[in-house]
């Protein structure tokens, strides 16, 4: 009978080793691939990598270079300012410096302790002020700002500006603005003296004569009495004008100061027709630190204004109110005339030194008061419309509120 040979059953364990071998070769090929595909796309990674690294450094380098081409326009730049720039570290040591600096302080500075350099180039005056000297002379303003943070700050930069020119012309030009002041108060205290002693010479020459009767020597007596008077007016309001403080000594009520500005104005006001109202707080216990003569004289001005503001003004009833009353903090002295009164434009002007709508006038009057109104730590103000007259309004303060 046919059929199949039948395996050797000896073969069995040899065919089981060669089946292992074929499936590990399998594996072997199949691990191999995956290991050639891994590589592959690792070396394209690294590819990509490297690219990118390449590209990263390329854009390092041309920034660097931006930042050295920029590093190198500061410190030109920090060279040719003329202003010296000086930076600390967190110690306060210097660790940069341009040459305008160490010109300024004649100093090396590089690694010097800000402080030591302190005690080497300056010596404050008196009259420094915002500024400080060295010890050359120069005036130097000096400015400085922090590196970095509150928390966390890395330093400090400190400019210093040389302002000796500047004070320099500052001092001609306060002293030009003051002989221009004072040549303008010269020619106005001539103009205005000129005239009474012109008067008061004439009048003495007629005295001389010897067939004068009583009558006519007392009435020339008087006018030049009168005349000096005014003359004595003229030149105590320019010492008022030019004197900067004035002494407090006098402790005066409302009625204390009524009473002096109705003896002060008595004449004045009896030789005119205007009718004037008085408007006190007499019975107020506020009082006010002053000084007397001054105070009383600067509302003599402004009584003195309200009169000839009155003058060509015939269409309504002459007439001025006087008043003193009391605010909280301050005595309130206002004086309201009925005159002409004036506009923006003259309002903004009459408070300028010598400026005066009168033609006699040397534009004085407003200057003392506002001088002697600063001295007393008030204020003063006016108010004004054409056609309305003139309110003018000085504040002192009472004594609780006087700054000593």
């Amino acid at each position: 009978m046919g059929g199949p040979h039948p395996k050797n059953p000896s073969l069995a364990p040899f065919n089981r080793r060669v089946t292992r071998l074929a499936d590990t070769l399998e594996y072997f090929s199949e691990t191999s691939a995956q290991l050639q595909h891994t590589y592959k796309t690792l070396e394209n990674k690294i590819s990509e990598l490297t690219q990118d690294l390449d590209r990263v450094s390329a854009e390092k380098d041309a920034e660097n270079q931006k930042k050295e081409v920029l590093a190198a326009r500061m410190q030109a730049l920090l060279n040719f300012l003329p202003g010296g720039v000086i930076v600390l570290d967190s110690r306060g040591y210097v660790v940069q410096s341009n040459p305008a600096a160490r010109q300024l302080l004649d100093h090396r500075l590089q690694g010097s302790l800000w402080r030591s350099v302190i005690n080497e180039c300056f010596s404050p005056r008196n009259d420094d002020g915002l500024e400080v000297s060295t010890k050359a002379g120069r005036r130097i303003n000096i400015a400085t700002s922090s590196m970095g943070d509150a928390k966390n700050s890395e330093g400090q930069i400190i400019l210093l500006t040389d302002i000796t020119e500047t004070r320099d012309l500052q001092k001609k030009l306060s002293r030009n603005q003051r002989l221009s002041a004072m040549g303008k108060m010269v020619s106005a205290l001539a103009h205005q003296v000129r005239t009474p002693l012109t008067a008061a010479v004439l009048y003495a020459g007629h005295l001389c004569n010897e067939d004068l009767d009583v009558d006519k020597r007392r009435l020339f007596s008087k006018k030049i009495l009168s005349r000096l008077n005014h003359m004595e007016r003229q030149v105590r309001d320019m010492l008022l004008f030019v004197k900067s403080e004035l002494p407090l000594n006098d402790q005066l009520s409302i009625a204390d100061l009524e009473y002096e500005l109705v003896e002060a104005t008595e004449v004045m006001l009896s030789t005119s027709d205007l009718h004037c109202e008085w408007d006190c707080d007499r019975g107020s216990s506020m009082k006010i630190k002053c000084h007397r003569d001054a105070l009383t004289s600067a509302l003599v001005n402004l009584v003195n204004n309200a009169l000839q503001a009155r003058k060509d003004i015939s269409d309504r009833q002459a007439y001025l109110h006087i008043s003193l009353r009391a605010k909280p903090d301050c005595l309130s002295i206002t004086i309201k005339d009925r005159g002409r009164g004036m506009d923006a434009a003259q309002l903004a002007a009459v408070q300028d030194i010598f400026f005066t709508t009168k033609a006699q006038g040397t534009g004085l009057g407003l200057a003392v008061v506002t001088a002697v109104t600063r001295a007393h730590g008030g204020k003063f103000k006016l108010h004004s419309a054409p056609g309305e007259g003139t309110t003018a309004e000085v504040c002192i303060p009472a004594v609780n509120t006087v700054t000593v």
